[in-house]
């Protein structure tokens, strides 16, 4: 019994580093954000994908459920990751004109006529109409889209006859 005695620190220290790396497994398989606490200048949003939350199919058919799509606009290859951001998009545009507001996707992989490498043709680009919104709220969907989108996508507000914001996937 003595010699039961003489084991219990090591027993202790043992069961307790058990305990500890059983809670760093824990951790390391959460997928969960973990908030940074810096000056909101310095914050990156970490945040998983919609595509890891839903499986492709669906976000592709919610992203198609909450716009509006020119004639002839063809969408149905686009990477998972433009679904994302496009939903984001959508969520911009909702903040600024309010939730009865549909946004107009005007360009996927559809239009012969875009630059000869550009990211159209790899269904990994998309156009949303803003010709018609009043130039105040364009400038704050323009900005709204480029700060949620900016660790992924760059975001263009291409002006002109055919104004719309150019959304494409970074490298």
């Amino acid at each position: 019994m003595q010699l039961f005695f003489k084991f219990i620190p090591f027993i202790a220290v043992a069961l307790a580093l058990g305990i500890l790396y059983g809670v760093f497994q824990l951790i390391e398989k959460n997928q969960r954000p973990i908030p940074l606490h810096k000056s909101p200048t310095e914050v990156r949003y970490i945040y998983r994908p919609l595509s890891q939350v839903f499986n492709h199919s669906d976000l592709h058919q919610l992203l198609l459920k909450r716009v509006k799509l020119k004639e002839g606009v063809y969408i149905e290859s686009i990477d998972p990751g433009l679904d994302s951001a496009a939903l984001i998009t959508v969520n911009v545009y909702h903040n600024v004109l309010g939730d009865d507001y549909t946004p107009v996707i005007t360009s996927g992989n559809d239009y012969p006529f875009h630059a000869r490498n550009s990211k159209h043709y790899f269904n990994k680009a998309l156009d949303f109409r803003i010709k018609y919104i009043p130039l105040e709220e364009r400038k704050m969907i323009y900005q709204g889209v480029k700060d949620k989108l900016k660790y992924c996508c760059n975001v263009y507000w291409e002006k002109g006859e055919n104004e719309h914001l150019h959304i494409e996937l970074k490298d």
